[in-house]
């Protein structure tokens, strides 16, 4: 994987971490603490003083001077201990002006150890006000007068507490690559020192950047290694977090680093989706807190666990049937408890619950954290009655607040929540929205919302009152000389204006925005900004500028894609909303027909049809890193059209007036047709793509068996829009083989039932059928007939809640008599076997007849074993040997009884994340739950075909499909229509 990476600086709930903003330094540590070392009296050396953070877990290096001085040193002396009173009292800017006359003061006296504590000091001082080009030039000053000295024990202590200064101020400017590497060096210094505490807080450290970069496991295996727990994989199971638990609260390991420690890899196993290992670590982290009355920790756990709770609220939104009732957040639940089997608004309580605790901290930057988080909150799942005196308390607190670079993003992410706020108030056509309110999320709760004419009637800031709020926080910028923190606030100023109907002023700002993050390494919200240009441009009906804002946009977004796991730790919620359009809107804008033509017409130009192809591909790609929160492929794949010279490729791609389709046939130029499509007369109203899928799937039931032109009538609409309009080139052409690139709830369509009523044919009787994620695969040969050894497993009694699968005995006995078979039947279908026998010898094949479930979700995707589940993010590493120099691939994997996830519409996402994770050429799989005999019959008549000479997989699929079509016991697509191929179809 490319360690190259960019970080993803969406502004979201205020998940304190330093790269969001809202970290904080706790404003003392204790006093057995300070490390004082009695040297030569001509020296005032460092003494380190390290300053937790509250939620980004980073901890930060101040170097303070030793009390043993000489009288001649006294005024130097003051000034250090003056300058570490103001930074401890917040007085950042007073205490840079110390720190500098403190530094020269040095200076004067040629003492270049404490001249480079001085200015260490001073470097970490500014950040903190924002002054990022002043903290780099004495960071590097006080690095070069520190290279220059012998190399004694005082000089390795200040290089290594300086060394992460630097480490910290690369982090806070973008460069996490660099702070990674400085941390990583300065380790190296701790650990010659045997300074054991400095190393431990210094892997800490590490981890943030870590996290920053995307690298999550990581990070987890290295708080792993700092809590000494004894794990390679960041995939923990809740009995391992159990046992954990109990060795540290039962021994007292209290520890303000343990428990920060703990805070941390909390906070990763969130981001990864490990919500409930989540969950229990920082329960653990709490509860020690607690014990040893670290009331800081304590209160940062409090709001670590309220950011867990929403997560855990947000996955089962998505899961959730839609309810009828209103949440509503005023139960008072107990923050520190295991709420397993609970909803999604008993989850949304716990988390304001834990928010509220933290509200209580005597840390003024904790306090507001979670007040802003609460917001959001109230503001997603609409709390409107809350909401008025919540809002009085933040406005006073920012008020309150010294000018300085974390105030400035407190104030933008409340500018983010009011804006959120207005928009569900106000009405608005979707482009006219600013990027910024996509971020935004909702709980669907039913009208009329509680409170909503209180919330009406009280003094709900207007966007002119947010534009000032942004405004004073831009004034605040530019009075520090932020230019990073400059540009993100006229960036969400532009977004303002937009609202307001001011596009010159929002073009203007926005644009002053892009140039000013150019000179940042910082191209992860930078996407957001150019979103905007682009919509703005578009509002502005100059659809060229728009299309090079949004390409600009979706090449910043193609940078991130291996990173969009180190992004927004809540992305997975909002992919759809905060990303996904990006990638939509440009194919839009591409594939506009000029305003002559009507939607019907294809004429453009090859070159943005060519773009368009890549952006549909790219989409598909970013769903699925997204799906499995990192980096999915990294094989070196092949074009299609260069695999199979008689294959055709048809995208598609639902536009909102539109279902688009390019056509891709080898040597031949791109094809674009598309079909109007009826506009929604409600904003909620299901579209319609989506009623004739649901229409589709109604029909697929073995108790609804009917062949009417009525029943086909869905299947027929599929066919027309889909096939009807380039059925005569796919004929001249001599295609034989179609393979499917498809957009959202079509995965889930049966391309082999679509049906031709001018030839009454459903479309498996004129094709082979292939389903692929894009345009690149990995190239596979067709299987040799003679190298068909197939690993089965097969689990045909009851497990786990899961009914008895009788026809998988049969199965598994009849593929034996076809091809050569291992065998692990029920009992010895074991993870651990399935992982011996794969290790042993090179299958080409592996079929697993045994209950599974694909769901959009992937902690959600599993397979079913004798002794427990396969989660898809498990499939690389029990098929992880195939990886290794000399062993074959796995060219076929066979998924005979799966079925996808009741009621999600973009469950089928989780078919083609277990072909991608399982690593195989080929994957067979199912879209819904199978009859028992007709699978049987159907896995043998394609094993048999398998076998055939220069059969390929595609077309011994299609006999076998076509074996039960003609069969009177099982003619109906109920039987063989959910069988798909996902991959290479040779």
């Amino acid at each position: 994987m490319n360690k190259k990476k960019q970080r993803w600086r969406c502004l979201r709930w205020a998940t304190p971490t330093l790269k969001g903003r809202f970290f904080s330094q706790i404003s003392r540590y204790k006093q057995s603490d300070f490390i004082v070392k009695r040297l030569d009296s001509s020296l005032i050396l460092a003494v380190l003083l390290f300053f937790l953070s509250v939620g980004g877990v980073l901890v930060t290096t101040q170097v303070w001077a030793s009390t043993a001085i000489v009288q001649t040193q006294q005024e130097p002396l003051q000034l250090v201990e003056q300058g570490k009173l103001l930074y401890q009292n917040r007085q950042f800017a007073q205490a840079l002006t110390v720190w500098e006359q403190a530094a020269a003061a040095f200076a004067a006296r040629e003492d270049k150890l404490n001249q480079a504590m001085a200015l260490s000091n001073l470097a970490l001082t500014a950040q903190q006000l924002g002054r990022w080009e002043q903290a780099k030039k004495a960071i590097a000053t006080s690095l070069n007068i520190l290279q220059t000295q012998p190399k004694t024990l005082e000089r390795s202590q200040i290089l290594g507490s300086t060394l992460d200064i630097q480490g910290q101020l690369q982090l806070a400017v973008g460069e996490s690559e660099a702070a990674l590497a400085t941390w990583q060096q300065a380790a190296e210094i701790y650990q010659n020192l045997g300074n054991q505490n400095a190393a431990t807080k210094n892997q800490i450290n590490q981890t943030q950047a870590m996290q920053d970069l995307g690298l999550y496991p990581m990070a987890c295996k290295t708080l792993l290694k700092t809590l000494e727990l004894d794990h390679q994989k960041c995939q923990i199971t809740k009995e391992e977090l159990q046992t954990w638990k109990k060795r540290f609260v039962n021994k007292g390991n209290s520890s303000s680093l343990n428990i920060l420690a703990l805070r941390s890899l909390g906070n990763v196993l969130r981001v990864v989706s490990q919500l409930e290992q989540s969950q229990m670590v920082l329960f653990a982290a709490g509860q020690l807190a607690e014990e040893s009355a670290d009331s800081q920790n304590f209160a940062a756990t409090y709001l670590s666990l309220g950011n867990t709770a929403r997560s855990l609220g947000n996955r089962k939104i998505q899961l959730e049937t839609p309810k009828e009732e209103p949440i509503v957040l005023t139960q008072s639940l107990d923050c520190i408890q295991t709420a397993s089997t609970a909803n999604a608004a008993q989850l949304y309580q716990q988390a304001a619950t834990c928010y509220r605790q933290a509200e209580l901290s005597t840390s003024s930057d904790i306090k507001r954290q979670a007040q802003l988080n609460r917001f959001s909150l109230l503001v997603q799942t609409q709390q409107w009655s809350e909401l008025p005196t919540l809002l009085s308390e933040i406005k006073s607190s920012l008020n309150d607040l010294s000018v300085s670079h974390p105030t400035i993003y407190a104030q933008i992410k409340f500018a983010q929540s009011l804006m959120c706020l207005q928009s569900r108030m106000s009405k608005n056509s979707s482009n006219a929205l600013s990027p910024v309110l996509q971020l935004c999320s909702f709980v669907k709760n039913p009208p009329p919302s509680i409170g909503l004419k209180t919330l009406e009637s009280s003094k709900i800031s207007s966007w002119p009152e947010i534009g000032q709020i942004l405004q004073t926080a831009l004034n605040q910028a530019q009075q520090l000389g932020d230019k990073q923190a400059e540009a993100d606030v006229r960036g969400y100023l532009g977004g303002v204006y937009q609202q307001m109907g001011k596009l010159a002023e929002a073009r203007q700002l926005t644009e002053q925005a892009l140039q000013q993050k150019s000179s940042f390494n910082d191209s992860s919200i930078t996407y957001i900004w150019q979103w905007q240009l682009g919509r703005i441009y578009q509002t502005q009906q100059d659809q060229k500028s728009a299309l090079k804002a949004y390409t600009l946009a979706y090449e910043t977004l193609q940078s991130l894609r291996k990173d969009l796991v180190g992004i927004n730790p809540e992305i997975q919620f909002t992919f759809r909303d905060s990303v996904e359009p990006v990638y939509r809107e440009l194919v839009y804008l591409l594939l506009q027909p000029l305003g002559f033509q009507q939607i019907k017409q294809t004429k453009i130009n090859q070159e943005n049809l060519k773009q368009a192809r890549d952006v549909i591909e790219a989409l598909q790609l970013a769903e699925l890193t997204n799906f499995f929160r990192e980096a999915c492929v990294t094989s070196q794949p092949q074009p299609i059209d260069q695999l199979d010279p008689n294959a055709a490729v048809i995208y598609s791609i639902i536009l909102p007036d539109r279902l688009a389709v390019i056509l891709s046939r080898p040597q031949k130029p791109l094809k674009y047709y598309a079909t109007p499509l009826k506009p929604n007369s409600q904003p909620e109203e299901v579209g319609e793509v989506e009623r004739v899928y649901n229409d589709i799937l109604t029909g697929f039931s073995r108790y609804i068996q009917s062949s009417n032109l009525d029943s086909l009538r869905p299947q027929k609409i599929f066919y027309d829009w889909l096939i009807r309009p380039v059925e005569a080139e796919l004929e001249k052409d001599d295609i034989k083989t179609l393979v499917f690139v498809l957009d959202g709830v079509l995965r889930g369509v049966p391309m082999s039932a679509l049906y031709d009523t001018q030839k009454q044919k459903y479309l498996i009787e004129k094709y082979n059928l292939a389903l692929s994620p894009g345009l690149q695969l990995l190239y596979s040969p067709s299987l040799s007939p003679n190298k068909l050894q197939t690993l089965v497993g097969g689990l045909a009694d009851a497990r786990q809640g899961f009914s008895k699968l009788p026809g998988v005995e049969e199965e598994v006995r009849e593929i034996a008599k076809i091809v050569p078979t291992e065998v692990l039947l029920n009992k010895e279908f074991t993870r651990s076997r399935l992982k011996v026998e794969i290790n042993n010898l090179p299958f080409p094949i592996v079929h697993l007849a045994t209950h599974g479930q694909f769901s959009s979700q992937a902690e959600n995707t599993f397979l079913l074993t004798w002794d427990g589940r396969i989660n898809v993010k498990e499939l690389d590493q029990l098929l992880q040997a195939r990886d290794r120099p000399g062993r074959s691939p796995l060219e076929l994997l066979i998924l005979s009884a799966c079925e996808t996830a009741a009621g999600d519409n973009r469950a089928v996402l989780g078919l083609a994340g277990m072909a991608v994770r399982s690593g195989a050429r080929s994957t067979l799989g199912t879209l819904w739950s199978v009859a028992d005999e007709s699978t049987v019959e159907l896995m043998n008549k394609f094993y048999s075909e398998l076998k055939q000479p220069g059969v390929t997989k595609a077309e011994a699929l299609r006999q076998a499909q076509l074996s039960l079509l003609r069969s009177p016991n099982y003619r109906y697509p109920y039987y063989w229509a959910p069988f798909v191929l996902v991959g290479n179809w040779l």
